[in-house]
């Protein structure tokens, strides 16, 4: 793999902004910009899951023999080398930012025929939930940590608040990518097995499947409650106070 993996400098640059604001909060430096240092936070360490999400899907399509993904950039974690910079960046931040949902994001074009077997086209749309999860399981660890060292308090609470956020839009994320829709890697993953006829049309009213899923999730109170519901238990099981959710996306709303 020497040579075909990259750190580029636009994700070290987000890395270290994500950082930076991780630091103010935790100093609670300037307590009347915590608004804005959480939007920072959460939004940075957001756009890193997704390039670790899209990275899952590159390294497993190059091991299961697509090797375009090398030169497309793909294992070089750079957000700007995504097909659509719109609909991979632009909208999810927004949907982030004024909806509490975090869409899928990221899309990075997979040589499918080029792989080996239908397995490996299957393992390719596993392998991005499975980056987020491990992701968010960094996120649990941490909270597991603090909770033991008592490092939860006054001082603290804005860091851990948009930290909780954080996780929660992970497990929203990990939860809403396995939903077998096109255009999601729950169908991704299914995808390959199913009749060549069901494939095509698929692809061809993927997008409209996408914006289905969002609009059942957003108007369908019962469809909101449920998933919303299923979010909130997940994160409450592995130690994410929903308190501190609730206060770190108060602190987003400011705007």
């Amino acid at each position: 793999m020497r040579g075909v993996l990259g750190i580029s400098p636009v994700f070290l640059g987000i890395a270290g902004a994500t950082a930076v604001s991780g630091a103010l909060l935790w100093t609670n430096f300037l307590p009347r910009f915590v608004p804005l240092w959480t939007i920072l936070f959460v939004v940075g360490g957001w756009v890193l899951s997704l390039c670790i999400h899209e990275f899952g899907h590159a390294l497993v399509a190059y091991l299961g023999g697509d090797r375009s993904v090398v030169g497309a950039g793909y294992l070089s974690l750079n957000p700007l080398r995504y097909t659509n910079l719109t609909m991979s960046l632009v909208l999810p931040i927004i949907f982030l930012l004024i909806g509490g949902i975090a869409l899928p994001g990221g899309a990075v074009y997979i040589n499918h025929s080029a792989l080996r077997t239908r397995a490996w086209s299957s393992a390719v749309s596993v392998a991005g939930p499975v980056a987020t999860a491990l992701c968010g399981l960094l996120i649990v660890a941490a909270f597991a940590v603090a909770t033991r060292a008592g490092w939860i308090g006054p001082e603290s609470v804005s860091f851990f608040a948009a930290l909780a956020v954080l996780g929660f839009f992970m497990t929203l994320a990990v939860l809403l990518n396995l939903v077998p829709a096109p255009g999601l890697d729950g169908f991704g993953i299914i995808r390959p097995w199913l009749p060549y006829s069901v494939q095509f049309a698929a692809m061809r009213y993927s997008m409209l499947a996408i914006y289905a899923v969002f609009l059942a999730l957003w108007f369908i109170a019962p469809i909101r409650d449920v998933f919303f519901g299923a979010v909130f238990q997940l994160t409450s099981l592995f130690g994410i106070d929903s308190t501190l959710i609730f206060f770190g996306q108060l602190n987003m709303r400011f705007l």
